[in-house]
């Protein structure tokens, strides 16, 4: 614990350097209004910082900068986090409202929190293959050619246009429709698939052509479903080159590699779905030596109680932790209620 001295230098200089990004020395500091204490003062209580861990100084720069337990301590004991204001929470409902397909709002939904925060945002998405499969339905387009119509857990409907070998009719595609939806409706994407190949030959058997032809097909849009999503989604990468610490060509390789390879995100998303609210993982928190200069800011969403997956942005450690948290929070808590429709 710090005493209201300390407290207040602490959060003037985490204020300073997060706002200009340079090393902050303490004549700097004692010329604010709200410090008012003799430069002499504030070198002693920097010192004492620096000896508890929370600041540091940066090669041989008479300034200083906080240090990952520094960036902690702010996060944890000294930082404030307010609601954004209703029109942020209009804005961010209006430019998702048309994104009625359950990917596309969350592609939407990490593409308004990258501009919104000016970083990167990344989303996991739900696992495919625990999806419930509530209803399958085919509509003629032609002679020979169908819509396969898919609709999962009543957030989200996928479609495919299949080619078959030979024409139809309306009666024959009823009753194919009404063998699947008895058998595999109300099951998981996996359970559905598992049941249509341990199965097939029976339904060989007993099914004329067409009835193995529409089946197959609704075989391979499942299998398409589980397997067409990326285990999670980051947009605005390039925003990244914006902050000077993380500009080096080098760091930002390593960088955009780790996302477009996985490493270590996942553990850190899995590790956020298990928590609640808004998760800050700072520098080597994240995982990885590639995100010492890095802070993560994730939030789970969740529906009916089900946490389905996480949104969150990936910016310097450097950022505006006071505005970026609630913007997390808020946006996530718009998506929940988007996916409930």
């Amino acid at each position: 614990m710090l005493n209201d001295r300390y407290q207040l230098l602490f959060r003037s200089l985490m204020g300073l350097y997060l706002n200009e990004g340079k090393p902050v020395g303490s004549t700097a500091l004692a010329k604010l209004p709200e410090v008012g204490l003799s430069s002499a003062t504030v070198r002693n209580v920097m010192a004492d910082l620096e000896r508890m861990g929370l600041i540091k100084a940066p090669h041989t720069s008479a300034g200083r900068i906080p240090t990952q337990k520094g960036y902690r301590f702010f996060v944890d004991s000294i930082a404030t986090f307010n609601l954004p204001n209703d029109d942020y929470a209009t804005s961010v409902r209006s430019a998702l409202e048309n994104d009625l397909n359950q990917d596309a709002l969350l592609q939407g939904a990490s593409r308004v929190l990258s501009g919104v925060t000016g970083m990167a945002s990344l989303v996991l998405m739900p696992k495919k293959e625990s999806e419930v499969l509530k209803y399958i339905d085919f509509i003629p387009l032609s002679e020979s050619r169908i819509l396969v119509l898919l609709v999962f857990n009543d957030r989200d409907a996928q479609n495919r246009i299949v080619e078959l070998d030979r024409p139809f009719n309306a009666d024959e595609l009823q009753k194919v429709a009404r063998f699947l939806n008895e058998y595999c409706g109300g099951k998981t994407l996996d359970q559905a698939r598992e049941f249509l190949v341990s199965r097939m030959s029976q339904i060989r058997e007993s099914a004329n052509e067409l009835m193995m032809s529409v089946i197959s097909a609704t075989d391979r849009v499942l299998q398409n479903q589980v397997q067409q999503t990326l285990p999670f989604l980051v947009m605005g990468k390039t925003k990244l080159l914006n902050y000077q610490e993380l500009a080096d060509s080098e760091k930002l390789k390593a960088l955009f590699q780790a996302f477009d390879q996985h490493n270590n995100i996942l553990g850190l998303l899995d590790k956020s779905m298990q928590a609640k609210g808004v998760q800050v993982f700072i520098g080597n928190e994240c995982g990885s030596d590639i995100y010492q200069d890095c802070s993560i800011v994730t939030r789970p969403y969740e529906v009916e109680g089900e946490i389905l997956g996480v949104l969150g942005v990936v910016g310097p450690s450097r950022m505006d932790y006071q505005k970026v948290v609630p913007k997390v929070d808020v946006t996530a808590k718009i998506l929940e209620s988007l996916l409930k429709k």
